[in-house]
């Protein structure tokens, strides 16, 4: 109607506002809400703390485990394969049970108990290059079955370039029934020179 007043396109902005028409106030610090607020804020601020506890914790641990770390001391090296020249002083006569690889033999007898382990820069007649070891609890393979073993260490025995200025021959040594119930369960290949104590040198790859 003509001459009517009306509020159409107009703002309406609530006095004290911000002018925005988007009805906000201030907050009463009383208010339900603020609470909700504080309880929100203190809890995350009671998660923040737990958090940054458990990282503080696992950086003393780490660092604990590192200081340990460097101060452990260093593990011992692995020993190469025993040679007679740790033997001390030779010749001596060792038992078979303690023949070491690399060991060399004067006047050799593999069906002896003992033998006369001498350098390897003197007269000799066998050098032990393979050596392999049943486990303590293995039952008995059999005659066969240990030389087949046997055989197949010594095809494993790496020589070196002096072997080849001898006659070399191959020699396997294993348990028999009788002394596998007594522990023996040691296979070894032994090189030897049927021609008397005529290696004057390690035939052994290094």
């Amino acid at each position: 109607m003509k001459g009517a007043i009306s509020d159409m396109g107009q703002d309406n902005t609530i006095p004290g506002n911000n002018g925005t028409g988007d009805n906000e106030s201030p907050v009463d610090p009383g208010s339900p809400l603020r609470s909700a607020l504080d309880a929100i804020t203190r809890y995350r601020l009671i998660i923040g703390g737990i958090v940054l506890a458990v990282l503080i914790l696992i950086g003393v641990v780490i660092w604990i485990l590192v200081g340990a770390l460097a101060n452990r001391p260093a593990a011992a090296p692995v020993p190469a394969p025993s040679t007679s020249t740790s033997r001390g002083p030779l010749p001596a006569d060792i038992e078979a049970r303690d023949y070491q690889l690399g060991d060399c033999f004067a006047d050799f007898d593999s069906n002896a108990i003992h033998a006369k382990v001498v350098d390897c820069t003197t007269d000799h007649s066998a050098q032990l290059g393979a050596i392999f070891r049943y486990k303590a609890e293995d039952t008995f393979p059999g005659a066969t079955a240990l030389r087949d073993k046997g055989r197949e260490i010594c095809r494993d025995v790496m020589l070196n370039e002096a072997s080849t200025k001898y006659a070399l021959l191959q020699q396997n040594v294993y348990p028999s029934a009788t002394s596998w119930d007594n522990g023996d369960r040691r296979v070894d290949c032994f090189i030897v020179v049927n021609s008397g104590n005529t290696l004057k040198e390690s035939v052994l790859q290094k």
